[in-house]
């Protein structure tokens, strides 16, 4: 049971990543923040981040994502690309529990919002820079 909540939560946070401004400068580097995952399931879980992105090619992001909750830790990583100033989008994906996703990013200031839904649930995510 433990590993299937496990395989949920990192099925939906997978897609759960974000990036900062305009600039590939500003957003490159770690980030750490808090959010919440709730499964289809009805269960909730808060979770903690830390989150590095590289520069990829022209508007796309590399992420890389350590997250950990009450049941253990897991690891994603995939691509965003930027859609305007403030907002971004991508697909992430999960080799530890071979499961992607999508999602959605919002710019404001120095904090990320991020929302994301798949077909285990869905999460919402805020970053700062570490």
């Amino acid at each position: 049971m433990r590993y299937i909540f496990a395989s949920m939560i990192a099925a939906v946070f997978t897609i759960a990543l974000v990036v900062d401004t305009a600039k590939a400068g500003p957003i490159t580097g770690a980030w750490r923040g808090n959010g919440l995952v709730k499964l289809t399931s009805g269960k909730a879980e808060r979770i903690r981040c830390r989150i590095r992105y590289e520069e990829g090619s022209g508007r796309t992001f590399v992420v890389h994502v350590t997250c950990a909750h009450a049941h253990g830790t897991f690891k994603t990583s995939g691509r965003v690309v930027k859609r305007s100033n403030t907002r971004y989008t991508g697909r992430l994906y999960s080799e530890q529990h071979d499961v992607a996703g999508d999602v959605s990013i919002s710019v404001n200031g120095s904090r990320q919002h991020i929302k994301a839904t798949s077909s285990k649930g869905s999460a919402t995510v805020t970053l700062t820079r570490q």
